[in-house]
């Protein structure tokens, strides 16, 4: 009976996995509303969770489990956060509240369901306003000032992104504002119990986690002394060669300007994405963009960029937009590479225009519509660069005395200076004339005047020269781009000596060492990369695909690094993982520019969270490469005892690393919760990547119940069942990410 309500209580949660796995599909088919009311809000729902718990504790007493102190405690946190999560179901309650600037105070909401919801008290807008990253039109904060007033009196309080307001039990969030920002919509959650036991629930789990982790007599110290080795270590050292550059105005060949006033012009300072930058960021975005490098023949991207501004006439018959689609071919009449003139026809018309509406259209897209897509994204930002959008280098006082960037062709305010609107409106048209001319006397003057005029308008708000200086580094040698290559070349290698030292059954112990000593180095250039960006960027660079890709590199060779004295396999995977990690950043449809936050993810629980949930992606990584290893071995090796050896060996190595991986992926995900509490008033949502991570979670905690689950003993198995984590995983991140979307989605 005490077996059968075990495996009760897995099939139940398997098939709760099941139901939220799907759950997330109608989201993304129906919308969040019909998956909350017809699914997780359902009653049916809930009592499956009260008798997956129910089963459980009957579980727990009946095979004692309190013997067992910091299992106990887990299994009793774990109990803990579902009383909570019931509680806020039972008596709970959120809505919005919409306040507008001198309008009489308002003592009612609106809850989820569409009915008003009474609140002991009247709040009132004193004023709303949007803080600014200094010089630029992107938001830092939205502030609402509130005025409250109850029996105890009146009060005026401040609410903020991440800065809540508590009154009385009940708490407001910054939600969102009104188009002409004269009105302030809050969130409201009133919820005095279920919080506070979900909390302790987070705080008994993660001390249960850390008790089993130190347990003496613990299967992970034991696993972890059992695999222990000893290990040395090698330094290598690298050299980036410089690059030589010419000193005429344009290139022999009168295509663009020469390197040196590329050089120039990379120094000017620019508004890009929010961001105050060195123009040599826009132009390397632009140039990448456009031919998928971040130069064009011997041209960098400075030159690319000033080529097309300065002389288009000469751009536009330049082989450089790729055609791969045949349909895309049999459009343009162009195979291989085309010009821009080529997707127009002799009246200047876009050959691409009868295609429009179906590029745009919300049904799903052939693959060459998809080309044809990007291809229209290349030409638009060519004509963004004619109009003069993508320079925005003319930082000027508005009326309002706001600080703002403007684009050559844009209206500028009027300035008291009357010679800085004539330079600010000619610049360009004076800079080329003196350029076609080859006058440096006239040229060189220009590119200073232009770094005064900034200097003067903008100096408080300008980046340090340091900063500007790194970037512009960061910018010139490519790191990851090289790293990625790098890592997939040692890891490819490594993974070979592996391989020829367990046919031999014999060691090479001198080549580990020198393969231990590349991940060294290695680690330490990606340390060095995600440095400079972080220098760059000002903040933890975690905020979007691209920089959870570098993170996830970092943290793949770290554990390759921490975890060598257990296994060559590590620093193999080390290798592979950040390598396939950093590719992915490179080819994938990720976003590497850097750009101010948004105000809501301008907190340290966010990065805290998102460094503990890529830790535990990277250890499932490296335990999935270990049992698609032992697959290989399994089914290609030689029967005998020596062959079931190596099994069970691979095997107690991703148990060793399960422990960390579940209990990081726990970790990561109560610290969610309480960021999406600050933030959004809730702290869980139902959001699809949330969904997810818990399915994963819950996945790992099969693997640790052997005792229950006998056929997670056998090591096929449970490496078959470590790779079915790992698919979660990547149903976790890339799944969600660009097919279920929801808050947590990068894909926008």
């Amino acid at each position: 009976m005490d077996k059968k309500t075990g495996y009760g209580a897995f099939v139940v949660l398997a098939a709760l996995m099941a139901l939220m796995g799907w759950a997330t599909w109608k989201e993304y088919l129906y919308g969040s509303g019909y998956a909350v009311e017809k699914l997780y809000g359902s009653l049916w729902f809930t009592l499956l969770w009260i008798l997956l718990a129910t089963l459980a504790c009957y579980h727990i007493t009946t095979v004692e489990l309190h013997r067992r102190r910091a299992v106990f405690a887990l299994h009793a946190a774990f109990l803990l956060i579902l009383s909570g999560a019931l509680i806020t179901r039972l008596t709970g309650a959120t809505g919005q509240l919409h306040l507008r600037l001198r309008h009489a105070p308002v003592n009612h909401c609106m809850n989820d369901a569409g009915s008003m919801m009474s609140l002991p008290f009247a709040v009132s807008l004193k004023s709303f306003t949007i803080e600014y990253y200094p010089g630029t039109n992107s938001p830092a904060d939205y502030v609402s000032m509130v005025e409250i007033r109850d029996k105890q009196g009146v009060s005026e309080k401040m609410i903020s992104m991440n800065r809540i307001l508590r009154h009385r039990g009940y708490r407001f969030y910054q939600s969102s504002f009104d188009a002409d920002e004269r009105g302030s919509i809050l969130s409201v959650n009133h919820d005095p119990w279920g919080i506070g036991v979900s909390y302790a629930g987070y705080l008994l789990m993660f001390s249960a986690m850390l008790l089993i982790l130190f347990e003496k007599r613990g299967r992970f110290r034991i696993l972890l002394k059992k695999m222990a080795q000893k290990t040395g270590c090698v330094i290598i050292l690298a050299a980036i060669p410089a690059m030589a550059a010419a000193s005429s105005l344009l290139t022999p060949d009168s295509l663009t300007v020469s390197a040196e006033q590329a050089k120039q012009w990379g120094k000017i300072h620019t508004d890009y994405n929010g961001r105050i930058c060195p123009l040599q960021t826009v132009a390397g975005d632009f140039t990448v963009k456009l031919t998928g490098k971040d130069h064009y023949r011997s041209f960098s991207g400075e030159q690319v960029l000033l080529g097309w501004l300065f002389f288009p006439e000469k751009w536009q018959y330049l082989p450089l937009f790729e055609v791969k689609s045949k349909e895309l071919q049999r459009i343009t009449g162009v195979t291989g590479v085309a010009r821009l003139v080529d997707f127009f026809d002799t009246e200047g018309c876009s050959k691409l225009a009868p295609y429009f509406r179906r590029m745009h259209s919300s049904q799903k897209q052939e693959e060459w519509l998809k080309e044809v897509v990007k291809t229209d994204e290349r030409i638009h930002l060519v004509e963004m660069l004619l109009e003069g959008e993508l320079l925005k280098i003319f930082p000027m006082r508005t009326a309002s005395g706001a600080l703002q960037w403007f684009s050559p062709n844009a209206v500028m305010p009027e300035q008291r200076d009357t010679m800085e609107n004539f330079f600010a409106r000619n610049f360009l048209s004076l800079y080329y004339d003196g350029l076609i001319r080859n006058s440096s006397e006239s040229v060189v003057p220009y590119m200073d005047k232009l770094l005064l005029f900034q200097q003067k308008k903008a100096g408080e708000v300008l980046p340090s020269a340091f900063r500007m200086n790194v970037e512009r580094f960061y910018n010139k040698i490519r790191l990851f781009p090289l790293l990625f290559k790098v890592c997939l070349s040692l890891g490819l290698l490594s993974l070979a000596l592996f391989i020829v030292a367990s046919i031999r059954r014999r060691r090479y112990a001198r080549w580990e060492t020198v393969f231990y000593g590349l991940l060294i180095v290695t680690f330490l250039t990606d340390t060095f990369g995600i440095a400079l960006r972080t220098c760059i960027s000002g903040r933890i660079p975690l905020s979007n695909s691209y920089e959870t890709m570098l993170a996830l590199s970092w943290l793949s060779l770290l554990t390759g690094f921490l975890a060598r004295k257990y296994s060559l396999l590590t620093v193999v995977f080390g290798f592979l993982l950040a390598g396939f990690s950093l590719l992915t950043a490179h080819i994938g449809s990720m976003n590497p520019q850097m750009t101010p936050l948004m105000p809501v993810l301008q907190s340290p629980l966010l990065n805290i969270h998102v460094l503990v949930i890529m830790a535990s992606y990277g250890l499932c990584g490296f335990m999935a490469l270990n049992s698609l290893t032992a697959w290989t071995i399994w089914i290609f090796g030689k029967k005998g005892e020596k062959k079931q050896t190596y099994l069970l060996r691979m095997k107690e190595l991703s148990e060793l690393f399960m422990y960390p991986a579940a209990f990081l992926m726990g970790t990561g995900i109560f610290i969610g919760a309480v960021w999406a509490n600050l933030s959004w008033g809730r702290y869980w949502g139902w959001d699809p990547k949330e969904v997810w991570a818990l399915i994963t979670f819950l996945l790992m905690s099969f693997t640790f119940h052997g005792q229950t689950l006998k056929w997670l003993q056998r090591p096929v198995v449970y490496h078959s069942f470590v790779v079915l984590i790992f698919l979660s995983v990547l149903m976790t991140y890339f799944g969600v990410n660009y097919i279920l979307g929801g808050r947590h989605s990068y894909a926008g």
